[in-house]
């Protein structure tokens, strides 16, 4: 009975040790990765912000400008290890109740490394055509310290986002990047726009005019589940005459995260680690052993089980 048992032991015991070394190298790889079915809202705020009130035609200044973005994952889209995630940012004048500007765009990524898909219907403002490239809205699940490619949305094309050191944010560490993004002339045809902006003569002919973009951001990266828990952008927003001189500053935002917003990246990024955690360590370890602990019996009980067989046979040669 007990070289039967043994046997049962170290066939559990076996079992449980490949289960440990399957969820650890192989369940855990396809398993750890982005949401299909995230929803998420953010904020971001400028105070004495300034940009062009196209209502009236004005340039406002010492403004306060709120950034809410809402994320949501479209799960019929999402397959083979592609997400598919649906973004729109409103960046409003609370105060003023108007709405300065409304972004849109759709993002099909790989669900581990976060690189972005040309499929899936990804656009920009509606613009299937664009080249996604770089990470957009998640970074890879493997933090390190390399540069990363991060895509602007403004300028249609991704720019490096480069490693400045580790920080920690609220208690937790971070790797902090940093991204400069030139001032870059925006594709698109803006109205043309009276000539006293410019500082030109009163009854001077409209200015058509290019618009330009430049942006300084940081972004503050978990370095447990390579998740943004923080970020900041300083963006500057510029028309220029697309004739002879002049320029008008349209947007000077210096958005950072809200302290509720904040919060809720850090616990949305707890949780995930909590569960990263699980699938590649306290899972595996467990299993494996349990699994140890039951070979090392079973070999106990079938070798006590085999001397006393051995014991039994000399004893009636013996007699």
């Amino acid at each position: 009975m007990r070289r039967i048992i043994g046997v049962s032991l170290i066939g559990l015991g076996a079992f449980l040790v490949t289960a440990g070394v399957l969820v650890r190298f192989y369940a855990a790889p396809m398993l750890i990765g982005a949401p299909t079915d995230i929803y998420q809202v953010s904020r971001l705020q400028a105070e004495n912000a300034t940009y062009l009130d196209a209502s009236t035609v004005t340039v406002r200044t010492g403004a306060t400008v709120t950034a809410t973005a809402t994320v949501r994952g479209d799960v019929k889209a999402a397959r083979d290890g592609t997400a598919v995630w649906d973004s729109a940012t409103v960046l409003q004048d609370l105060d003023r109740g108007y709405t300065v500007e409304i972004q849109n765009a759709r993002y099909a990524f790989d669900r581990r490394t976060g690189r972005l898909k040309n499929c899936c219907e990804a656009a920009v403002q509606g613009d299937k055509n664009v080249n996604m490239s770089g990470v957009g809205l998640f970074w890879p699940v493997e933090a390190s310290k390399k540069d990363v490619e991060v895509f602007d949305n403004s300028t249609r094309r991704s720019w490096p986002a480069v490693f400045d050191g580790e920080e920690r944010v609220d208690g937790l560490l971070t790797y902090r990047f940093v991204q400069r993004i030139p001032e870059t002339k925006v594709a698109g045809e803006l109205p043309a726009l009276p000539a006293a902006l410019f500082g030109r003569p009163e009854g001077d002919p409209a200015v058509e005019v290019d618009r330009h973009y430049r942006v300084d951001a940081t972004y503050w990266i978990d370095v447990r589940t390579g998740a943004p828990v923080d970020q900041r952008r300083h963006i500057v927003s510029t028309l220029r005459p697309k004739e002879g001189p002049g320029s008008l500053v349209v947007a000077d935002l210096d958005l950072r995260l809200t302290p509720d917003s904040r919060k809720a990246l850090r616990a949305k990024s707890d949780d995930g680690a909590g569960k990263i955690g699980l699938l590649k360590a306290v899972v595996p370890l467990t299993a494996a052993g349990a699994g140890l602990v039951a070979v090392a019996a079973g070999l106990a009980l079938t070798l006590a089980g085999g001397r006393r067989t051995s014991r039994r046979g000399t004893r009636r040669a013996a007699s």
